[in-house]
């Protein structure tokens, strides 16, 4: 397998401290803010992000996935249950977005779950593969429709540990 690199690692450390400097301008760094990472492959997204944020933002976790191999399944499987973010801010974290399902999801029940605040972020917005309209708060990075590995994203369960993001020819 032939994978080329999209982004290196400066270039997405430097992504992610723009996007931090924006999510911090938007909820500040006073009142609490549930950082919801979106399991597993946000996990290294939201590590990065949430060193350059303030003491304020708490992170929680949920596994959710629709991926199998290399194609959404169309249909979540939610791992975990939402945490209670009833009068809570909450910014959700994911590695990408494409279809726009698995996101949207998520900001419906957290706002079905009374959240008084909710905005989103990934690491990589794949704009060409949404089934459903939904759009990030806050984007680090874009992609073209190609298959990603590298920086948490994954080929069933491999690649996530690569320092760069790459995608597979």
């Amino acid at each position: 397998m032939n994978i080329k690199k999209l982004y290196t690692a400066e270039q997405i450390q430097e992504a992610v401290q723009k996007v931090a400097r924006q999510v911090e301008d938007f909820f500040g760094s006073e009142e609490p803010v549930v950082a919801l990472c979106l399991l597993n492959g946000a996990i290294w997204y939201a590590a990065d992000l949430l060193r350059c944020l303030p003491a304020n933002f708490e992170l929680q976790t949920i596994r959710i996935s629709s991926y199998e191999g290399t194609d959404s399944t169309g249909k979540l499987k939610w791992h975990d249950a939402l945490p209670d973010c009833a009068g809570k801010q909450v910014l959700i974290i994911d590695d990408v977005l494409d279809t726009g399902l698995t996101l949207k999801s998520v900001r419906d029940a957290l706002l079905e779950g009374a959240a008084s605040k909710v905005a989103s972020t990934v690491a990589i917005d794949k704009k060409g593969r949404r089934t459903v309209p939904y759009e990030a708060d806050f984007c680090a990075l874009h992609s073209e429709d190609c298959f990603l590995v590298g920086y948490g994203l994954d080929l069933n369960g491999k690649y996530r540990n690569l320092p760069y993001i790459g995608y597979i020819e």
